[in-house]
């Protein structure tokens, strides 16, 4: 029953503000408490009023029995019609009294149109023996009528009636002052609730155009701190993730537009790919044409000229001219296959890839050019992909020193660790200002360091420069090591 209340009532509140619920609330709380107390304390006052009213007609009674014992038994008429008059005039509740004698007749009453026969007996025949009280209607009056013996019912009865105007009207004055008390203690809670509700609907308020502004994508909106209970406490942790998804927001804008750089550098890249893999078509078509193509031209007329000649004395020297192209055709394809990609590699592993690398740009650089090797490599080999992104790296820096440094002297350092392979290339070349390539885009002058860079960014690799101008260049390489499986 409870349940099918609360949400009742919650149906019904859904459209209404936290400031009306508070008043409502309150309100109702204040003139149901009132009405109960209202009810609560009139019927309380009434009963005690009642049995006052019960305990005063019983007094009362009793005392117009004791005078008017005397008054009976001499038949003092006057005197006694005096006391009846007296008792009704001091007492502001007795309504009537009169005296009835032992042969049950009226001897004295404050009627004053004459006595009301049908009051006489109507606590009957035991009225003689003890006292009572009737209850008795009048004109849309309730009189208690007591009745009390006189010297034990041997002279007569004396019987007064009290009506209860005076205890409706004392009810009517408390249930007035309760009502006026009540409707006071409302105004006061409607204050108090008013104030209540604002203290409490004003960070509410503040939290819930912060709230939208945050759906709007506004992240700096904080809301003022009132007080430290527990609205107070919202607002902080409020304020508190408001301060993280500005933070967070932040980061992603920065993320964002790393990886709209990186987009960028992935787009040269890919232009700078394709472009080098049709200048080295090209190179290759025209290595082909020029170099081997001519040789297998020149393999051919020999051929024709052996077949024309026959076995004659120019035989011996033309099949030895013929091995000596074939050896040279061989030697330029193999010299084309390993710029393609170095078969060491795949034969030897990295460090004898690395020596021959070395080796090849020594000659033609006609430079210093020291390696050195720290730590053992496992004897596990490391993933192709792994060995082929370090070996281009090496390359692509040494084509770079080749290009730009102008470098006397290189050190080339590979330290292999537990976890991880580090390649640290040195030169004494001219260097180059970092901050500023840092702050540039990928350009066709940087697209190499770049692709330095994501070659080990892909094996989730670190790659860090150090340049300064004429103190030469250092690239420090550090990729987790992968094996194959």
């Amino acid at each position: 029953m409870l349940d099918k209340l609360v949400d009742t009532f919650a149906r019904f509140s859904n459209n209404i503000t936290l400031e009306i619920k508070i008043l409502g609330i309150t309100l109702g709380f204040i003139i149901l408490f009132g009405t109960g107390i209202t009810f609560e304390m009139r019927n309380i006052v009434y009963n005690l009023l009642l049995d006052e009213l019960d305990k005063q007609g019983q007094s009362i009674a009793s005392d117009l029995s004791a005078r008017s014992a005397d008054l009976v038994l001499t038949s003092n008429d006057f005197n006694l019609h005096l006391l009846l008059r007296h008792t009704v005039a001091n007492n502001d509740a007795v309504k009537y009294a009169f005296i009835i004698n032992d042969k049950n007749e009226i001897v004295g009453h404050s009627f004053n149109d004459g006595f009301p026969i049908d009051l006489k007996d109507i606590h009957g025949s035991n009225a003689y023996e003890k006292p009572s009280k009737i209850l008795v209607e009048s004109d849309s009056m309730i009189i208690h009528d007591f009745s009390i013996p006189i010297i034990d019912g041997k002279v007569g009865i004396a019987r007064v009636g009290l009506d209860e105007s005076n205890v409706n009207e004392s009810i009517r004055k408390i249930t007035n002052t309760i009502i006026q008390t009540t409707l006071v203690m409302a105004l006061v809670g409607i204050i108090a609730a008013y104030l209540l509700a604002h203290l409490v609907s004003r960070p509410i308020h503040s939290l819930v155009q912060a709230t939208r502004k945050f759906s709007e994508g506004d992240y700096s909106q904080r809301v003022e701190i009132y007080s430290n209970d527990d609205v107070g406490k919202l607002g902080i942790a409020f304020n508190e993730m408001g301060e993280s998804l500005e933070t967070k927001e932040q980061e992603n804008q920065l993320l964002i537009s790393e990886v709209e750089k990186k987009e960028q550098l992935r787009r040269s890249l890919l232009k700078k790919v394709m472009t080098a893999q049709e200048l080295e078509r090209k190179r290759i078509s025209r290595e082909l044409h020029d170099e081997t193509g001519q040789l297998l031209s020149s393999l051919m007329l020999h051929l024709r000229h052996i077949k024309d000649s026959g076995y004659g004395e120019d035989f011996d020297t033309n099949v030895e001219n013929m091995r000596t192209l074939i050896n040279k055709t061989i030697t330029e394809v193999k010299r084309m296959s390993y710029q393609l990609r170095p078969s060491v590699l795949d034969d030897m592993g990295l460090i004898s890839a690395i020596e021959r690398l070395i080796k090849e740009y020594r000659d033609v650089l006609q430079i210093e050019i020291d390696l050195i090797v720290h730590g053992k490599q496992s004897e596990q080999r490391m993933l192709t992909e792994l060995e082929i992104a370090i070996y281009r790296i090496l390359q692509e820096a040494l084509t770079n020193i080749y290009k730009y440094a102008h470098a006397e002297n290189v050190s080339i350092i590979l330290t292999f660790r537990q976890e991880t392979v580090q390649l640290i290339i040195e030169d004494d070349g001219v260097g180059f200002n970092l901050d500023l390539h840092l702050k540039s885009d990928a350009t066709d002058n940087h697209l190499g360091l770049h692709g330095m860079r994501e070659r080990a960014e892909l094996f989730n690799g670190t790659f860090e420069i150090e340049s300064q101008k004429d103190m030469g260049t250092t690239i420090y390489v550090t990729i987790p090591i992968v094996y194959e499986e």
